[in-house]
């Protein structure tokens, strides 16, 4: 099938190819993502043809398959070129795709002003967090904002408004004006104090770090300074800017981010009372199968695939399975304490912490 041209495909074929995607996983080291995003955006567009030509009926279908590709762009689209590595630029690009596609979509346009502010585009900045933060008042519960993620917005807004009027009085100062036609000097050390003590809040309360009992936010130093030296049989998850690494007892692996987020997920919302299901995690995998649900055989593979990266590097088997209201299922068993480390500023923080 793969030596067809995605849009050749019928519908049909898409979703076998999307099944397949998700059964086998990144069998290599790019194009996972890209293939996958591909295939919802042309299963959209068929889609959109279809409802649009032939009625309602297909109004569900182009519904959920619009709200599969807007998350994928949201949360995967760093990896379009790398399975395992984040491209900003990519991005970037991913994220204005979602918004051509969904307008309320606070979390993106965040995103996209903390892309803005990470290099240095404050103009730019200062119009995509001022959009989350309009989009945000609309009290639409997709893809909002969390309290540490709307505070941080007003911070970063001020903050790259503050740096916009900092190089516009310098540009002033160049400016070839006669002397007795100077503008005034203006007094800039207050707007410069306030920079400053935003910049280093922004950056003391860069990351969350979660264990068992606690969450709390902390710098991208103090991040560093734990995975460095993480106490021994303590497993930490780390996504940082570049990958998303596991660490147990000195050895690392660098894993993809549907494997990171099964394992966050796991750490953070799982226990032997509240077990993971093919249902719970369906949006793990995309589209359902027959049942309206992943198929069982894929999620069992992917559980499978997991266990194996685990193994990797020498960590104890965490993940127990069980049986849940007739369904295979799986949880973890806090064998092991654990750090998870990410950014305030991802998108899927608003999953785990409100």
């Amino acid at each position: 099938m793969r030596t067809l041209k995605i849009k050749d495909l019928t519908l049909d074929e898409l979703e076998l190819l999307e099944q397949d995607l998700h059964e086998n996983g990144e069998k290599s080291d790019y194009g996972f993502y890209m293939q996958l995003m591909i295939v919802y955006e042309t299963m959209y567009k068929k889609l959109r043809s279809l409802a649009r030509n032939s009625g309602p009926e297909y109004d569900d279908a182009l519904q959920y398959t619009k709200k599969l590709l807007v998350s994928h762009l949201i949360k995967f689209g760093a990896y379009i070129k790398m399975n395992h590595f984040k491209d900003d630029g990519d991005a970037v690009e991913s994220l204005i795709k979602a918004i051509g596609l969904e307008q309320k979509l606070p979390i993106a346009y965040y995103r996209l002003g903390f892309l803005a502010y990470k290099h240095g585009k404050y103009g730019s900045a200062v119009r995509y967090f001022q959009q989350a933060l309009n989009r945000q008042l609309l009290n639409d519960p997709r893809y909002a904002l969390n309290q540490q993620q709307e505070f941080h917005a007003h911070m970063y807004l001020a903050n790259s408004a503050l740096y916009v009027a900092s190089q516009t009085y310098e540009t002033m100062e160049n400016l070839p004006y006669f002397q007795e036609e100077q503008l005034p000097n203006p007094e800039l050390s207050p707007l410069f104090e306030t920079l400053s003590s935003n910049e280093k809040y922004l950056q003391n309360h860069a990351f969350y770090k979660i264990t068992k009992n606690k969450t709390e936010t902390c710098s991208k130093e103090a991040c560093e300074d734990l995975y460095e030296n993480s106490e021994p049989n303590e497993l930490v998850l780390y996504f940082n800017d570049r990958e998303n690494i596991l660490l147990f007892n000195g050895e690392e692996v660098i894993i993809t981010p549907t494997q990171a987020n099964m394992i966050r997920h796991f750490l953070l919302s799982s226990s032997k009372e509240n077990p993971c299901t093919r249902i719970t995690m369906r949006y793990f995998y995309g589209r359902t199968g027959s049942d309206g649900e992943v198929k069982k055989n894929t999620f069992i593979k992917s559980i499978e695939r997991l266990r194996v990266t685990l193994r990797s590097i020498d960590i104890p088997e965490i993940i127990d399975v069980t049986q849940y209201r007739g369904e295979t299922a799986y949880y973890f068993n806090e064998s092991v304490p654990f750090t998870v480390l990410f950014r305030v500023d991802e998108a899927f923080a608003n999953e785990y912490v409100n």
